[in-house]
């Protein structure tokens, strides 16, 4: 195999890595809304949903585990709590797979939203419990609304990058 067959094979076994980092990265530039950072939704979530459904041996669980450690470096949440929220959702998303793989965006999406709202009931305990108190309920129910509200635009782009780059290997 020559140079360039490397470099692009590489590129697509990296393809959902890099996604899902990038929009770890874009889900933290500062907008300027006052109390935004409380109702911020965890945006790295529906990258790791989306490759867990449909690619998850590209983006096995260490990947899955750096990506929630860097997500709560990025956002200065205590360190862990990420890591824990999106490796229990992978799990049950890879588990449950055979429900959304194949089906329509709809149902994907309706998928999603169902994690999402795990996800969002995973952060309010262990934040709770990282911080030895219960956290506000509102927050975290309008994150999670947020989230499944911002899946469709997110994950067009997914299945972009899916069918452009990573689907490419298959053929």
């Amino acid at each position: 195999m020559e140079l360039g067959q490397r470099i692009q094979s590489f590129g697509r076994v990296a393809a959902p890595t890099a996604t899902t980092l990038f929009i770890a990265l874009v889900s933290v530039v500062p907008f300027g809304i006052p109390g935004y950072g409380a109702v911020a939704p965890s945006l790295p979530l529906i990258a790791l949903y989306y490759w867990a459904v449909h690619r998850p041996d590209l983006q096995p669980y260490s990947v899955c585990f750096g990506v929630g450690l860097f997500y709560d470096v990025l956002i200065g949440s205590p360190l862990g709590i990420h890591a824990f929220v999106f490796l229990v959702c992978q799990w049950l998303v890879i588990g449950q797979r055979r429900f959304v793989a194949g089906k329509s965006f709809v149902i994907l999406w309706w998928g999603f939203v169902i994690v999402a709202a795990l996800a969002a009931i995973l952060e309010w305990a262990a934040y709770s419990a990282a911080l030895a108190h219960p956290m506000p309920l509102e927050p975290v129910a309008f994150r999670a609304l947020m989230l499944a509200a911002m899946f469709p635009l997110l994950g067009w782009g997914l299945v972009q990058v899916h069918r452009g780059i990573v689907h490419q290997e298959d053929g």
